[in-house]
């Protein structure tokens, strides 16, 4: 009787040989699959990234052209900037932009914070600062008022605070601020004398302080702008968000700082 090869060693060799291969095929196709997924997850989070990036620049430039129609404001006596305005800029962002009529945010040592007050109104100006006590740090305020007399600048100075140090003297005490938060709060009054072309300029001493300043209805205005720029991908992948704040340009503050270290203010 002839025994068939299907039926032999060689038979039973070949199923095992043809289970192998299957395995090694399913084992390099598992492989392949995995490089391949890790691939592509590699390069949709390199897309994502750059689209980031990509829109970021694009809400940056939003940014820029926001802080350029204000600087044109500022340079151009005749121009007018709405309270609340919004616009499309070249790059399709939206940005608006909201002048406030009052002021806060961080106002770093050795700068200088301007507020232009209305020609021929009168109230007071109020600060608060601080959110630290004299303890933790907390800054002394110096106070310029400039305002137009008899054709001439004239200007009363406020060296403010209740934190002595070795460079401020003659300090006019602060009161208790009432405003959750600040620990104090000094006002500047503003009269028919002294309100012709007249601005306030505010200078904390030795450190940074956070600041508010706020006024009578009416009498300072673009005390600060808050821009924000919005910008997103066309298919709404990748989107970002900029806020800036903003307060209008001042002057350097050595001339300020001289006084200041002068050694003696009238009060």
């Amino acid at each position: 009787m002839t025994k068939s090869i299907k039926d032999g060693p060689l038979a039973r060799q070949a199923g095992q040989v043809g289970v192998i291969v299957l395995l090694i095929s399913a084992i390099i196709l598992v492989i392949g699959l995995s490089i391949a997924s890790r691939t592509i997850k590699e390069s949709q989070s390199t897309m994502v990234g750059e689209d980031s990036v990509r829109v970021f620049s694009t809400a940056e430039s939003g940014i820029q052209q926001a802080l350029g129609n204000i600087f044109q404001f500022e340079s151009d006596q005749n121009a007018t900037l709405p309270a609340d305005f919004s616009f499309e800029d070249a790059n399709l962002n939206q940005v608006s932009i909201v002048s406030k009529q009052d002021f806060e945010a961080f106002l770093p040592e050795k700068n200088v914070l301007e507020i232009k007050v209305i020609t021929g109104q009168t109230g007071n100006i109020n600060l608060n600062w601080s959110k630290s006590s004299c303890d933790q740090g907390a800054a002394n305020l110096l106070i310029g008022h400039y305002f137009l007399s008899g054709g001439v600048y004239d200007v009363n100075y406020y060296l403010v605070g209740n934190c002595p140090t070795h460079s401020d003297q003659n300090l006019i005490s602060a009161n208790a601020s009432v405003m959750s938060g600040y620990n104090f709060a000094y006002s500047i009054p503003v009269s028919a004398s002294n309100n012709q072309n007249a601005f306030i300029r505010i200078i904390p001493l030795d450190r940074g302080t956070d600041l508010y300043v706020g006024a009578t209805t009416g009498l300072i205005s673009n005390a600060q702008y808050i821009i924000l720029s919005l910008a997103q991908m066309a298919d709404g992948s990748s989107a970002k968000a900029i806020e800036v704040k903003r307060s209008i340009p001042s002057a350097p503050t050595f001339m300020d700082f001289a006084l200041a270290s002068g050694g003696s203010l009238t009060k």
